[in-house]
């Protein structure tokens, strides 16, 4: 079984050193496309999940978390008992921030003194956080303690982690690598087993030894390593060009990377096993990632803003769990306990979409 893998990968791998022009333009393409796109695109978003550590627990506190969770674009998540849970919080995704109010509070609203409270925002996406910190200002503003209407002033200490120059690049650079890493892992494969239909050479996988399991691991291998090899250069390049930062481990994105690959090359391999001809299956590849991939990844337009349906679909789509695994571990450095629901998800996609592929081409090799 091994063998046959191998001489297939090896065949694949010839096609591809016999195209040298069209696999520098697969590593041009998307440098290209990061250049342009890289300071283009902007976002909005409502309804942030944030925590509460309250220590206080008097009417005057509770009057303040009730304007945030009465807001439209708060949402109080859950009160936290310590500094330590909601870092874990905001780590996982679960909030994007958090406000900690102190246990003196009350007692300084009552001595007419400005009692500070404190605002922690997720700083890795600069749009939300720069929206968060102009929100919680203006909401705080708003609250009206004491006789006679006049204002208590509060003092706001806000503490931006993870990116806390609040760059709008360092969001938006790793979401395209992501989108454009996608692309072309489905452009690669798209053309494979078309090529061969469109060469007449489907009789020479007919009568060579390798089942359809194997032509289909076979085919994949190359591209695999090939697509690898531009996500890297991608990364290298956003690292260098629009410097951003890069705090978690190399390893662990090289090695969930190969996951999302994985997840895109079978995309391309069956829309290769539906499409009869190589521009077919090309345009049917970008058709079914470009526009699902930019669109419903939450990469531009945030998925807790989508309608219920989208969000649903959102769940089908591989580029939604890396853009979550590379910005995370870009700029949050979290680890791998906080990504094995998107890892299982990635393998999960890619079985079943390889199954297909494979029960397609076997009924393709009996004609």
């Amino acid at each position: 079984m091994i063998s046959g893998i191998w001489t297939i990968a090896k065949k694949e791998g010839l096609h591809i050193r016999r195209d040298p022009r069209s696999i520098a333009m697969m590593f041009l393409l998307p440098l290209l496309m990061m250049m342009l796109y890289g300071y283009a695109i902007n976002m909005d978003v409502k309804n942030v999940k944030i925590g509460v550590i309250d220590h206080d627990w008097s009417p005057e506190s509770r009057e303040v978390v009730s304007r945030f969770d009465g807001s439209e674009f708060f949402s109080v998540h859950r009160y936290y008992p310590s500094r330590d849970e909601v870092r874990k919080a905001i780590e996982s995704g679960a909030i994007k921030g958090a406000l900690i109010i102190p246990a003196d509070f009350s007692v300084r609203i009552g001595r007419g003194k400005n009692p500070p409270i404190q605002a922690i925002i997720d700083g890795s996406d600069s749009n939300t956080g720069k929206i968060m910190q102009a929100g919680m200002q203006q909401i705080l503003g708003s609250v009206v303690f004491g006789a006679g209407n006049l204002p208590v002033l509060f003092t706001v200490e806000p503490r931006v982690w993870y990116n806390p120059d609040m760059e709008g690049v360092n969001f938006i650079v790793p979401g395209l690598v992501a989108v454009f890493l996608m692309m072309i892992a489905t452009i690669l494969t798209s053309i494979t087993i078309a090529r061969e239909k469109e060469t007449g050479t489907m009789t020479q996988l007919r009568l060579s030894p390798a089942g359809p399991a194997q032509i289909i691991i076979g085919k994949v291998l190359p591209y695999t390593f090939l697509a690898f090899m531009v996500g890297s250069l991608m990364l290298v390049f956003a690292l260098l060009y629009y410097r951003v930062p890069f705090y978690g481990s190399p390893w662990l994105l090289a090695g969930l990377s190969i996951a999302f690959l994985l997840a895109s090359l079978s995309i391309g391999l069956l829309a290769s096993t539906v499409a009869n001809s190589q521009q077919v299956a090309m345009a049917g590849g970008l058709l079914g990632t470009m526009l699902p991939s930019i669109i419903l990844s939450g990469f531009i337009f945030p998925i807790r803003s989508m309608p219920q349906v989208l969000q649903w679909v959102s769940t089908v789509i591989p580029a939604k769990y890396f853009l979550e695994i590379i910005r995370g571990i870009m700029l949050k450095d979290i680890g791998i306990q906080y990504l094995l629901g998107q890892l299982f998800a990635l393998l999960l996609f890619t079985l079943i979409v390889l199954a297909i592929s494979t029960i397609r081409f076997r009924r393709q090799m009996r004609i």
